[in-house]
């Protein structure tokens, strides 16, 4: 049986903890898409030009923001980015990165069966 792409203790967690209000979660989720997306095009960008130092420090922040929303898969491959620049070796970190981009579809896609598609910001995607 393969994991959840949400931890559910943790997701749980954050739903009883905005239950007051439940747009709360659905804008908290949105933002988290948004700043995913932007930081898996900041990760293209840094691997592009080399930059190991950069692609450590964005692939540490999604890898930090995915463990808060209990996307582990997510936050694995992010692991990974983040050692991958700490050792300065990037020579396989476009195959990782493009786990990572499937992972944040699945997140995506996970969130809009939980919260509904408002849930996704309007413009782009993880590809």
């Amino acid at each position: 049986m393969s994991e959840p792409v949400l931890a559910r203790e943790i997701f749980d967690r954050l739903r009883q903890a905005t239950a007051n209000d439940p747009g709360v979660l659905t804008e908290l989720c949105r933002d988290y898409v948004a700043e995913a997306r932007a930081a898996i095009d900041q990760l293209r960008e840094a691997l592009a030009l080399g930059d190991a130092a950069q692609f450590r420090e964005r692939a540490h922040y999604l890898k930090g923001s995915s463990m808060m929303l209990g996307a582990r898969q997510l936050s694995q491959c992010c692991a990974t980015l983040e050692q991958m620049g700490r050792d300065a070796n990037l020579t396989s970190a476009a195959t990782e990165l493009d786990r990572a981009v499937g992972a944040l579809k699945e997140v995506e896609t996970t969130l809009s069966l939980e919260l509904g598609p408002t849930v996704l910001p309007g413009e782009g995607s993880a590809a």
